[in-house]
């Protein structure tokens, strides 16, 4: 080929590149620009957008908003001082938070009884470590890294378009998230920037929006939610990194460990399925991807995650036994639209939260006493994956690791 043409075709090929990156560089500084301004009475305000009388008389007592009036009963005198007396234990706990920890029975047979809801936004960051967390991160890049993150997410984050979809499609039914541009949804977009900034390995990935809307109801504080996603993530106990790395590779390492545990401990519901070749991504991905988040009614789902802060990452494929074995006669008698229909729609469904809670606690010690309630571990490789995932990291950023099984959420970085 002439030398000239050559020149001049990758000369055209690198203007192109860079008129490129120009775009994407001005859209991420525009959607970056809308949060920083908030909600302004220029914006298209759809009618479910904006507050009025009925919105309360239509929201429950976690913040959803329904389509229909919610019929308010007062609780009785009993019911009411039941509440307040578990209340009370609690706060003494938490103000003995270590004391607690080293009486573990008590702390635990609290935790399964359920979190008082007014309590989980003081209990949740305990159990998460997220003082811990932050001061251990500082020890290594200095104060101020959750800012750091921010700021370096609008220079180069290539994530920003796909985190500004999901923000506007993140609990669009939760008083908090419901106005567009709203202080949560600002708060939600600037922490799922500045993680995508913080952990390069993941960036942002969907399914990551819920777990911090979940985090930011109860924790509120950006840089509070920031820290639970970072110990979410990369904690030991939790280790949900790898649902979200390219190519989720914990999520199909609980869809087989799930099959495993299935055709072991409900043997009945596992060849009904595997006849109809209902098989477990059809209803079992979203239950390991959010931790049963949407899936569950939400007031069984923090009593799931209240279990899961605590006892770890065991929960996720404990309870998806635990589901199956709860509705075992119903689904044995189903067809594959049938088992379909109520697998998607529990949510929705009225269900026997204690009964569960049981079943759940029960799965759970047999997986224990037989050593199967924690995943096979994967080769070395694919835990820390360094032909690929780690290489992905920049040269200025190195991931600190403790042992060889588990990665801590500690990170030396640069801005």
């Amino acid at each position: 080929m002439d030398p000239a043409l050559l020149a001049r075709a990758n000369f055209d090929s690198s203007s192109f590149d860079a008129e490129k990156e120009r775009e994407k560089a001005e859209e991420r500084e525009r959607i970056f620009e809308r949060y920083t301004q908030g909600r302004s009475r220029t914006d298209d305000i759809e009618p479910w957008e904006e507050p009025s009388f009925s919105h309360y008389q239509r929201k429950d007592e976690y913040g959803f908003i329904h389509e229909k009036p919610i019929p308010m009963e007062p609780m009785d005198k009993k019911a009411l001082e039941k509440k307040q007396i578990k209340e009370k234990k609690w706060l003494r706990m938490k103000e003995q938070w270590e004391k607690s920890r080293r009486e573990p029975e008590e702390l635990r047979t609290r935790i399964w009884k359920g979190c008082p809801d007014s309590l989980r936004g003081h209990i949740w960051p305990l159990m998460l470590r997220i003082r811990e967390i932050k001061r251990e991160n500082e020890k290594i890049n200095g104060p101020n890294i959750y800012e750091k993150m921010k700021e370096k997410a609008r220079r180069k984050s290539p994530d920003i378009r796909q985190i500004d979809l999901d923000v506007h499609r993140t609990y669009r039914n939760h008083e908090m998230f419901q106005l567009k541009y709203g202080v949560m949804q600002q708060k939600l977009f600037y922490v799922l920037a500045a993680y995508s900034m913080f952990n390069k390995e993941v960036g942002y990935c969907q399914g990551m929006a819920n777990v911090v809307a979940l985090m930011l109801m109860y924790l509120h504080e950006e840089e509070d939610a920031f820290w639970a996603l970072s110990s979410l993530l990369r904690g030991e106990r939790y280790l949900m990194n790898d649902f979200f790395t390219p190519r989720l590779p914990k999520l199909f390492r609980c869809l087989d460990h799930h099959m495993v545990l299935r055709k072991k401990f409900i043997p009945s519901v596992h060849k009904h399925m595997k006849k109809l070749q209902y098989e477990p991504t059809l209803y079992a991905t979203k239950w390991f991807l959010q931790c049963y988040l949407d899936k569950l009614p939400f007031s069984l789902a923090l009593r799931v995650w209240d279990i899961f802060l605590y006892e770890g990452e065991e929960i996720e494929t404990a309870m998806a036994i635990a589901l199956l074995r709860t509705f075992k006669k119903t689904l044995i008698k189903s067809n594959d639209e049938q088992l379909n229909e109520f697998l998607s729609r529990l949510a929705e469904s009225q269900l026997e939260e204690e009964k569960i809670i049981d079943n759940l606690s029960e799965v759970l010690s047999e997986l224990r006493r037989q050593r199967m309630s924690h995943l096979p571990k994967p080769a070395i490789i694919e835990e820390l994956n360094p032909s690929e995932s780690l290489s992905t990291l920049p040269s200025n950023k190195k991931i600190v690791v403790r042992n060889t099984n588990h990665f801590i959420p500690v990170y030396e970085t640069t801005v």
